[in-house]
Parts: structure tokens; C-alpha cells; sequence
């Protein structure tokens, strides 16, 4: 191999980083696995010393997206010292994450079947939301609390895509402008 393709570093996670600026910019078919070694400058063989083929480099993408978001999440309600704001810690996490990684969104959200059920992310947004709502009231019956959980979701879920369309949010203030949209909201 000529030694200005030799290649050093954490190849693996270059390759998905680089293979979701590709799908974002030619589309999934568009992708393969030589591509994806063009792309990341080494040679055609390389990516298979990490992936099988292409379907097991989006099983790794998916894999890779979905851990780094929990991760994410996770933090926030670690960090969270008020436990009156857990929700609100998890959502502006949420947001700024996607905000933050557009690729991670377009990859996930539009590409993946998810079952929300069984979702990570979502398994534990909706456990600390519906541990912090009864918290606060004992009254609530199974579906009142799914409902809350979907609509917190949605509005979240919602504010990660407004958030990457030009002009919808005050960019130079991204974070202070999330948090009173989130303030805003009761549920």
C-alpha cells in the first residue's frame, strides 16, 4: 500500500463517520463498501477488516448512533442535580445532541425501522419521565402516563429537526432560545 493511503487511528469509527457524511450526500444506494474506502482515503480492502459487507457497516452506523444518543441521555440525568429538572436536562440534551450530529438525526430517523418499545433512548426517557411524574402525583393511570411520554417525545423529537432548518431558531443563542421552548411547556 502506498504510504500516503496508509491510514492510523480509530479506522473503524472514521469509516462511520465518513460513510454517514456519504449517505447524507449521495444517499444509501449510492453507498458501498469501496466507496466508503475512497472516501475515507484507504484502500479498497480496509473497511472489510471491520464490516462483513454493507449491511453489517449500517447494523455498526445504527449501533454506533444509537449508543453515542443514550449515552447522551444517560449523562444528562446523571448530571441533573435538581431532580425537579430531570426532564428538562434529558430534552435540552436530546435536542442539542441532534443539533449538534444532523447526520446521527437523518441517519437514524429516516432510515431505521425503530421500535420505539424497545428502543433504548426511548426506553429510558420514558422510565425517568414516568419515575418523575408520579413523583409528583400518584394518580395516574398507565395510559395517562403513556400519552405524556409520547407528546414530551414528540415535542423534543420535533425541536431536533426545527433545530437544523435555517432560521427557525436563533442560532448565536441556540441553547438559551432551547431552554425557553422547553420552559414554555408543561406535561
Amino acid at each position: 500500500m502506498k504510504s500516503d493511503t496508509y491510514h492510523h487511528g480509530n479506522l473503524k469509527e472514521e469509516l462511520v463517520e465518513k460513510g454517514l457524511a456519504y449517505i447524507n450526500r449521495y444517499g444509501l444506494e449510492a453507498l458501498s463498501m469501496r466507496k466508503l474506502a475512497d472516501s475515507t482515503g484507504v484502500s479498497p480492502a480496509a473497511p472489510y477488516a471491520h464490516f462483513k459487507n454493507k449491511e453489517a457497516f449500517l447494523s455498526e452506523v445504527r449501533n454506533y448512533v444509537n449508543h453515542r444518543f443514550y449515552s447522551t441521555l444517560v449523562k444528562a440525568t446523571e448530571d441533573c442535580s435538581d431532580h425537579s429538572r430531570i426532564l428538562f436536562n434529558m430534552g435540552k440534551s436530546y435536542v442539542l445532541f441532534f443539533y449538534e450530529n444532523p447526520l446521527y438525526y437523518r441517519f437514524l430517523f429516516s432510515i431505521e425501522d425503530i421500535d420505539i418499545e424497545n428502543y433504548p433512548p426511548f426506553v429510558l426517557f420514558k422510565y425517568i419521565a414516568e419515575k418523575a411524574w408520579k413523583e409528583k402525583s400518584e394518580n395516574w393511570d398507565s395510559t395517562s402516563l403513556h400519552a405524556k411520554v409520547i407528546a414530551l417525545w414528540s415535542l423534543v423529537h420535533g425541536l431536533s429537526s426545527i433545530v437544523t432548518m435555517k432560521g427557525a431558531v436563533d442560532m448565536d443563542h441556540l441553547e438559551a432560545e432551547v431552554e425557553q421552548i422547553l420552559d414554555s411547556i408543561t406535561v
